[in-house]
Order: C-alpha cells, then sequence, then structure tokens
C-alpha cells in the first residue's frame, strides 16, 4: 500500500481501508520506539516500505499493557503522526483499549475529531468521562453525535461535583432531554442522604422533586417502588439544615406518613413543625403502624445497652418521644402482647434510660394506669427500674406527681 498523507485525502477515500494487521507484538515493537521518540518522518520511512503498523489484540495480559502506536500518539497529543496512522489504515477501535478516552480526558478537541473522523466508536466513551471535563463544546459535540445523557445516570454522577458547566449543560437541554428530570432527583436524593446544603439548594434551584422516588445512589440498580425520596430521606435523618430549604406541600404527600418517618430522625424541632402543621401524632394506619408505636420502639432501639449510640443521639430520641406526648400523643398498645413487647424492650435499655421512659408516659398520661400496672407487672422490669431509683441515675421531672416526685414508683412499693 502507498504511502497516504492524511491532507492529500479527499472525502472520496472514506471509509479507510484498513492496513493488514500483524499477529505477532514484536513486528511493530520498533515502531513504538520511533513514535515514542517523535521521529514522523522515520515513521513516514517505515509505511512506505510495507511493514505493519498495528498488532492485533494481544491474548497476554502483559502485552495488553504495551502502548500501541497510537495510543502513544494520542498521549502525547502528537496530531499528525495520529492522522498519519490513521490515513494509512490504522484501525482506532482495533487496539486492546480505546483511544478516544484518553483524548476525551485531555480535553484534546482537535485529536477527539481526529479520532471520529476516522470512525472511532463512541460506544468505548462513557458520557460522565465527556461530563467531567466540564467543557461545555467538548460535550455539545458528544451530544450532536447521538449520546443519551441519561444512560447509566451519566448526569446525576456528574452532578456530585456541582460544576457550573453541568448546570449550565442541565438547563440548555432538559427540554430536550426529558429524562434529565430524573437525573437531577437522583442528584438532590443523594445531596440530602449526604447533608450536602449547597448540593440541595442547587438541584431545588434546577427544579428538582423532593417528592419524586429514585435512589439515592446513581449508582444503584434498585427497582423504583424499592426507592424513597430526598424529602423522606432528611426526615429520617433529622437533618433540619437540609429540611428547611424544601416546601413540604400537604397535598402531594400525607402528613401523619411524614410523621411516622420523621420520629426515627431524632429532631424533637422538626416534630413539632410537622404536627403545627397538621400532622396527627395518634396516626395509626402509617407505614409502620402507628406515630407513637414507631416513636416508642426508636427510643427503646436508642436505650439499648449492646449499642453505644451518642449521648446526642439518646437526647434526640428523649426529645421525641416527650414532643408528641406533650402535643397529645397516646400509645394504644394492642393487648397483653403489645404491652409485652414494651416491657422487653425497657429491659434491654439502660436502667436509667428504661426509667426515664416510663417517667414520660406516666408524667403525660401516655398510657393508662392499668395498662402501666400490666407493663410493669413483672419482678425483672420491677428490679430493672428500681436499680436505675436506687443509684439515683434517674433526673426527676420537675412537675408534681411525676416519676421523679415518687409517682408510680412510691405508690407501689416493690417487695
Amino acid at each position: 500500500m502507498p504511502l497516504r498523507r492524511p491532507q492529500d485525502l479527499c472525502p472520496t477515500d472514506f471509509p479507510i481501508k484498513r492496513a493488514a494487521v500483524s499477529g505477532v507484538f514484536a513486528e511493530i515493537e520498533d515502531l513504538t520506539k520511533l513514535c515514542s521518540s517523535g521521529k514522523l518522518y522515520e515513521v513516514e520511512t517505515w509505511i512506505s516500505e510495507g511493514r505493519p503498523i498495528q498488532c492485533a489484540r494481544p491474548d497476554d495480559r502483559k502485552l495488553r499493557r504495551r502502548q500501541t502506536p497510537l495510543q502513544i500518539a494520542v498521549k502525547k497529543g502528537f496530531h499528525s503522526l495520529a492522522a498519519l496512522l490513521l490515513a494509512n489504515g490504522y484501525d482506532p477501535n482495533g487496539d486492546y483499549f480505546g483511544c478516544l478516552s484518553p483524548a476525551v480526558r485531555a480535553r484534546d478537541h482537535e485529536m477527539v475529531e481526529l479520532l471520529l473522523r476516522f470512525g472511532a466508536y463512541t460506544a468505548s466513551v462513557e458520557f460522565q468521562e465527556v461530563l467531567e471535563t466540564y467543557d461545555r463544546p467538548l460535550i455539545d459535540r458528544f451530544i450532536a453525535v447521538g449520546f443519551d445523557p441519561c444512560a447509566n445516570n451519566a448526569v446525576a454522577r456528574a452532578l456530585q461535583d456541582k460544576a457550573r458547566p453541568l448546570l449550565g449543560f442541565i438547563k440548555t437541554y432538559k427540554e430536550r432531554f426529558p429524562g434529565l428530570q430524573r437525573q437531577i432527583d437522583i442528584a438532590l436524593h443523594q445531596f440530602v442522604h449526604d447533608q450536602d446544603e449547597k448540593g440541595v439548594c442547587l438541584m431545588l434551584w434546577l427544579g428538582a422533586d423532593p417528592y419524586a422516588r429514585v435512589p439515592s445512589d446513581p449508582y444503584s440498580k434498585k427497582d423504583e417502588d424499592d426507592q424513597g425520596n430526598a424529602l423522606e430521606t432528611a426526615l429520617w435523618l433529622g437533618s433540619e439544615k437540609v429540611l428547611k430549604h424544601i416546601r413540604i406541600d400537604p397535598t402531594k404527600v400525607s402528613l401523619d406518613e411524614l410523621l411516622d418517618q420523621a420520629v426515627v430522625g431524632h429532631n424533637p424541632e422538626i416534630i413539632c413543625r410537622l404536627i403545627a402543621m397538621g400532622a396527627n401524632p395518634n396516626a395509626q394506619d402509617t407505614r409502620r403502624g402507628s406515630v407513637m408505636l414507631t416513636a416508642l420502639h426508636s427510643v427503646l432501639w436508642s436505650g439499648e445497652a449492646r449499642f453505644e449510640w451518642s449521648l446526642s443521639h439518646k437526647e434526640g430520641s428523649i426529645g421525641v418521644l416527650s414532643a408528641l406526648l406533650e402535643n397529645g400523643g397516646r400509645f394504644v398498645p394492642k393487648g397483653h402482647e403489645g404491652l409485652g413487647s414494651i416491657r422487653r424492650g425497657l429491659l434491654r435499655c439502660e436502667a436509667s434510660f428504661a426509667r426515664r421512659i416510663v417517667g414520660l408516659l406516666e408524667k403525660f398520661n401516655g398510657i393508662t394506669t392499668d395498662q402501666m400496672a400490666e407493663m410493669l407487672r413483672t419482678p425483672a422490669i420491677k428490679d430493672h427500674l428500681q436499680l436505675a431509683y436506687a443509684r439515683g441515675r434517674y433526673p426527676p421531672f420537675a412537675t408534681s406527681g411525676g416519676a421523679g416526685s415518687g409517682g408510680y414508683f412510691r405508690r407501689r412499693r416493690w417487695r
């Protein structure tokens, strides 16, 4: 095959006829040395002599790591060498590792155009790689080639860097690609999960929907039915700094369900805010059963001696239970079995913490006197609570008749 120079090519020469491929890497090893040294004219001589310029994809893993002539040209940004190889039949898709991705990462527009002109497969590049260059003309070029920006959650993944060019890209293409809405919803959920206040504000500015049920991880493969939304995650985390930016619309979501979700967030301020908006602390038909039952199990879990929860975590759970009781919350157990479950939870708690829970229920009449007697009827729970009382670890309440002033424990002498 005679030597062809890139500047002599005309449209009728495309597609370029591929050169013969060598089956042994050793036959092109000297060529790779010439390319590494930048000896363009020696490479021309090599090609004019009809010697092989490309090796078939090797089976040997060690040879796969060896750089090919085109890879060397792309890495060095040596456009004339890359054009010479491609014009003489070098297959840009014939190497074990693609050459388009390194050119994209280097933001080398001329090299990208050259490779695309000679038939490089765009499928060898992840659109996330293109987005992470933050090079708007380069991003637009790959959109023009036919890339789907929503494939593999590429936009949601790239948005984690909060780069300004990506925000402009979404504003420009949002109408053309409706799937971008889901991408920013996923990014919002991720920022909420990470409690990234700046990221949350940026996604809301882009129009993210905090009620959309999408994964909180753009790399997740879960079905949509198994996913929550950004608002529920903010409540579950008890993140007031994130929640203050999200507008809660009672017409789109049940306030009782949100309250049921918020009780595990251990933030009393959020509980009071939802109740002020109209949430019912005595709601029974929630996802977990009832709000008070969820709150009681959450506080019992926080007080278990086997877990080394932080003091703020424990105090937050107590604060949530107190806020619900102060606003009229009443625990409605399902018979003796429900009371027995609470009793077993109290036994697993630290003694002082268990006594605080019982004291709150008594102070605010969270359960009836008969139910309290049934819950505390066994010798084990009596000894458990009396141990905390004897050690003086239970902080008394200031109100009269409460647990700290005697109350139930003074009226019933356990012997």
